[in-house]
């Protein structure tokens, strides 16, 4: 047991380290890799402040990450959650993890990536279908209509949130005890122990 911890300890201070990727990104990937192919491991919430100042909290899905501690979001820029962002970009997102039962929390700030076509592009034909559905959260209309569109041509409302994180905090629901950590960038990303 003794040779593992120094196995970490001697990976963590040459590698990780030295490519300044945080030790939660680590974590968080091995808690990824035990969740398996199934879709909704690469889904998370993503908190914002409405325009009266009252929490909201919406389901969205992870991308991919930029840099060691940036977070890829795509979005409708017809949603509340765009006018939210541009008012206030701080944000919050939790992603849980059931069979590794962690549960991961980021602060940061958002951003819109202006020049977001090498993103269109990754998508598949039938995502890109999703950006031409109506309007977001208002009526729904029964009729149904068929619509001709271009999945070649991006829409104006196809947007990509970039999540730059801040801090971050692992809770592992643990037997006996849990566990909890925190990191913060201003701290070189620096583990606490917390209290669960």
């Amino acid at each position: 047991m003794a040779i593992i911890k120094i196995i970490v300890v001697y990976y963590y201070q040459n590698f990780m380290e030295n490519n300044d990727i945080p030790q939660w990104r680590e974590l968080l990937k091995s808690a990824i890799k035990r969740e398996g192919n199934i879709p909704s491991s690469r889904w998370v919430q993503l908190a914002t402040t409405n325009l009266n100042n009252e929490p909201r909290v919406r389901t969205v899905v992870f991308r991919e990450w930029i840099g060691s501690n940036s977070m890829i979001i795509f979005t409708d820029g017809r949603s509340q959650k765009t006018k939210e962002i541009t008012i206030n970009n701080n944000v919050e997102i939790l992603w849980l993890f059931l069979r590794s039962k962690s549960q991961f929390r980021f602060r940061g700030k958002a951003e819109f990536i202006e020049n977001n076509n090498n993103y269109w592009k990754k998508l598949s034909n039938k995502s890109k279908e999703q950006w031409y559905w109506p309007h977001p959260g208002r009526k729904l209309e029964r009729r149904c209509s068929k619509h001709m569109f271009n999945i070649s041509n991006k829409p104006s409302n196809f947007l990509v949130i970039r999540v730059n994180i801040e801090s971050t905090e692992l809770l592992e629901l643990t037997v006996p005890n849990h566990k909890r950590y925190s990191w913060e960038k201003n701290q070189n990303w620096s583990q606490i122990e917390l209290n669960p």
